[in-house]
């Protein structure tokens, strides 16, 4: 549970049917991952799993990069800043993957939507924004929906609510920084330089918990992240590869779809992620939202939406520019 213009054009394209095309096509792309994530999550360590992944995907980024308009496009004066972004991108989706192994797609997918909400609350502190009192009342509903449906008494059992929780606030804040380096920098070396981190940030956590010592009998989220890295079988490894595959041709789409089209138009389109994310959880595990997660989701998802309302009126498009240059 994601998510900085990703592409620029000498010509501004207006074709609203196939940005919403692209932007759907992303999101069920990038659904089919975490259900391949949730799925190895039970023998495989996360960290090996996006080692592999961001290995794989690497070349296929280059080679976007490269008949997209050019490596150039990947140069920065700014890498220190692409630095901090990626390794917060590492932290928000480790801790999301963490939250999948335990909790059912759609509660993880639900609180990682509230990553709106923690940005309008940081937008304050950390870019000196002014947030008005509706928005400031959207935040509060939207961490009530948090709270419903992290169920704060189960933490003590099972970390994932909070993991979701940690993806939420480590994506806000990779939002935040994207704000800065949009300005900037392109959006494919938003994609490059937090893969290259994925790859370096994954091989220390391999080598300080590859080899399974701390692994044991804790929650099924904290052990997904000490197990002992493995030799994976055909099928593991191509599950992994194709975690790569998805991964680069789901933000060409999303890159493409915020080309071709306004942003404030096809933002809203990213939220098919969460009934994809109902649909696969019945399908492969039998999950389905209780009373309380559906009370939850509506509370959160309603605030995102009256969030994203409140800022095409303002006329501030950043909050709408996520998805490509986030998705990792």
């Amino acid at each position: 549970m994601g998510k900085a213009n990703p592409a620029t054009a000498a010509v501004v394209l207006d074709e609203p049917l196939k940005g919403i095309a692209f932007l759907c096509a992303g999101v069920f792309l990038f659904s089919m991952q975490d259900v391949a994530i949730k799925w190895m999550s039970g023998d495989t360590a996360v960290h090996e799993i996006v080692f592999v992944r961001s290995l794989v995907a690497l070349p296929l980024i280059l080679a976007i990069a490269h008949f997209g308009g050019g490596l150039a496009a990947l140069r920065t004066r700014r890498l220190g800043l692409h630095l901090i972004r990626a390794c917060t991108a590492y932290v928000a989706y480790t801790s999301f993957y963490m939250a999948l192994a335990s909790l059912p797609m759609a509660d993880v997918v639900a609180v990682a939507f509230s990553a709106p909400l923690f940005v309008t609350a940081l937008s304050v502190p950390v870019l000196g924004e002014r947030v008005g009192g509706r928005r400031w009342g959207a935040v509060i509903v939207g961490f009530i929906g948090i709270l419903v449906m992290v169920r704060p008494g189960d933490v003590m059992a099972d970390p994932a609510g909070l993991l979701a929780v940690v993806c939420a606030v480590s994506y806000a804040a990779m939002t935040l920084i994207t704000r800065r380096l949009g300005a900037t920098d392109s959006g494919i070396s938003m994609v490059f330089y937090p893969t290259i981190v994925y790859i370096a940030l994954s091989s220390l956590t391999g080598l300080f918990l590859g080899d399974g010592r701390w692994a044991g009998q804790g929650p099924r989220s904290v052990e997904f992240l000490l197990r002992a890295w493995s030799v994976p079988g055909g099928f593991e490894f191509a599950l992994m590869a194709g975690c790569g595959v998805i991964f680069a041709v789901a933000f060409l789409c999303l890159s493409q779809a915020y080309r071709v089209a306004q942003p404030s138009l096809v933002v809203p389109f990213e939220y098919t992620s969460l009934p994809l994310a109902v649909v696969w959880g019945y399908i492969f595990w039998n999950h389905l939202p209780d009373l309380q997660a559906v009370s939850g989701i509506v509370l959160v998802v309603g605030s995102g939406f009256y969030i994203l309302h409140r800022e095409v009126l303002r006329g501030a498009r950043p909050l709408a520019r996520r998805a490509a240059g986030h998705r990792g």
